[in-house]
């Protein structure tokens, strides 16, 4: 078998070129086992190259690919920045409800290591991710991430609108008259009565609190002060606008403490008892009126044990 095989690459053979211009044929003698070696070296090196052009066209895929992923990590990681800032809203928001409902301070539900990036744990969590290289992995973060966008935009929406309704609740409670102007006694209600001067029947638009000359007259409400002076029959006069329709008259005043424009507070003290005006001894006439139309005032007093 051996000896065939060395019988066969030993044969020769003559190629012949032949030019077509009519020149002389050139002859080129070889054996099959050069020719042999000749082919194969030059299916190696094809193979050779083949490889290496595989090997560059793979490198590029896999760097293209990569350079994909790190761009849509990077849109990844500015997105869940955005939600932590919203996040950290949110929080500051609870934050300012339960210092308006006075429920003290509590531990935070969400806690994030910053509001101005990612962490290191996130860095290596995506890190793994690019070289996993999991497309639909990656799509499934982002429809996350969008949803939960949209979720704490819903929640920052509705915390701002609750703000709003229970500021302007507030701001309702402080223009509503809610504290006794004086302490005292009421001497004289709302309504119908004879009038202490003449005897004749009339009106009454307020109530009369007897005490002491010189007694602290106080705001009932918070507001602006709109009068501060005399006015016919009530002597000595405060007026204070309180917002939301509320208004409040402080009558037969002997001294007044505040001028038009100053702001006062529920409790303030504006002005001291006295009998000026149209009275018949030391009281404060009290007024309550709701856009403008005088009101019973004991309906704003609180019940005294």
């Amino acid at each position: 078998m051996v000896q065939k095989i060395k019988t066969y690459f030993k044969k020769k053979m003559t190629f012949m070129v032949v030019p077509h211009d009519g020149g002389s044929p050139v002859q080129i003698k070889t054996n099959l086992f050069v020719l042999h070696t000749a082919v194969l070296l030059c299916g190696a090196l094809l193979t050779w190259a083949t490889m290496l052009m595989v090997k560059d066209v793979n490198y590029e895929l896999a760097s293209l690919n990569e350079q994909k992923l790190k761009t849509e990590m990077a849109g990844i990681l500015t997105e869940l920045d955005q939600n932590r800032v919203l996040l950290s809203h949110m929080s500051q928001v609870d934050e300012k409800f339960r210092k308006l409902l006075k429920l003290g301070d509590r531990k935070q539900v969400m806690i994030y290591n910053s509001v101005s990036g990612p962490s290191e744990e996130d860095g290596s969590y995506f890190s793994s991710l690019l070289q996993e290289n999991n497309d639909e992995l990656v799509n499934k973060i982002n429809e996350n991430l969008k949803e939960a966008t949209g979720a704490v935009s819903k929640q920052n929406a509705s915390f701002n609108e609750i703000s709003t309704y229970l500021n302007k609740q507030r701001s309702i409670l402080a223009a509503t008259p809610s504290i006794w102007p004086i302490k005292g006694w009421i001497t004289s209600g709302f309504g119908k009565r004879a009038s202490p001067l003449t005897g004749e029947p009339g009106r009454h638009y307020g109530v009369d609190i007897a005490n002491e000359v010189g007694s602290p007259i106080r705001a009932t409400a918070d507001g602006m002060v709109v009068y501060a002076g005399w006015e016919t029959g009530y002597g000595r006069v405060v007026v204070i606008e309180h917002g939301y329709g509320f208004s409040t008259r402080y009558g037969h005043c002997s001294v007044i403490d505040v001028k038009v424009g100053d702001e006062v507070k529920r409790g303030q003290i504006i002005s001291y008892v006295g009998s000026t005006g149209r009275s018949t001894g030391s009281h404060l006439h009290y007024e309550v009126r709701l856009h403008g139309v005088p009101v019973d005032p004991e309906k704003y007093l609180p019940q005294v044990d």
